[in-house]
């Protein structure tokens, strides 16, 4: 009798443990998001000023370039929900010749009736946190950054009703912070492809023309307001290592 209920004992530990191990492991995520390990991410882009001012509203839209690094953690169910990264971004601004002229007041009178300028350039450098979402079919995720920018406005040749001249915007960076997100999806092995959304606020003053060939009408240029850009970006996720 004592043997009887000794195995029924044993028996039920056996099923119970073997119960425990399958719910475990379908608490395991299966998602086509990321596995642990170090990231490379290579995008392209579009970046515009968000609600312009300072020396920045005389330049539009323009193209980006990034690159980042980033790693996600092991965890109990696969991959952490949170993974770190590092990187850079740089933005090229066509000058907008319209508004530039409709802004500047050559010092010497007159106003500016034609102008050029090669493409001035905002460089980012960002450290962040991107917090991943499990989905079925692609894996959302929720963009945290800090870190430093940096903008290089480049000189602008002009003509005027009384001659011709250049002019040249204060250079300006500082800290910045942004806030986007993303979608994300392994096609095949190592490989993903990603697009996100990013919105950047800069803490710093972009400033007015620091040439004394002319100045800004009004206050079309005011030294004491930061800037906010908008980034779209897409491009490859490539999974480094093994």
């Amino acid at each position: 009798m004592m043997r009887s209920r000794l195995h029924i004992l044993v028996a039920g530990a056996i099923v119970a443990s073997s119960l425990t191990g399958r719910h475990a492991h379908a608490q395991v995520e299966s998602y086509p998001g990321v596995t642990p390990g170090d990231y490379l991410r290579l995008g392209a882009g579009y970046v515009t000023p968000v609600n312009p001012r300072g020396g920045i509203t005389e330049w539009k839209p323009g193209t980006s370039l990034s690159v980042f690094w980033e790693n996600w953690e092991q965890s109990q169910i696969g991959t952490s929900r949170v993974g770190f990264g590092i990187g850079a971004s740089y933005a090229m601004l066509p000058l907008d010749e319209q508004r530039f002229m409709r802004d500047f007041a050559p010092a010497g009178g007159g106003t500016a009736t034609s102008a050029n300028a090669n493409r001035a350039g905002i460089l980012e450098i960002t450290t962040g946190l991107r917090v991943r979402i499990p989905s079925p079919l692609v894996m959302p995720t929720i963009n945290l950054g800090f870190g430093f920018i940096n903008w290089a406005p480049s000189k602008i040749n002009y003509t005027s009703t009384t001659g011709n001249g250049s002019v040249q915007q204060q250079h300006r960076s500082g800290a910045k912070f942004s806030i986007g997100a993303g979608l994300d999806r392994t096609v095949y092995d190592r490989w993903g492809i990603f697009g996100e959304g990013e919105y950047t606020y800069g803490f710093t003053s972009y400033g007015q023309f620091a040439a004394p060939s002319g100045t800004c009408r009004a206050n079309t240029c005011d030294l004491l307001t930061n800037t906010t850009i908008a980034a779209l970006r897409g491009g490859l996720r490539v999974r480094l290592g093994r």
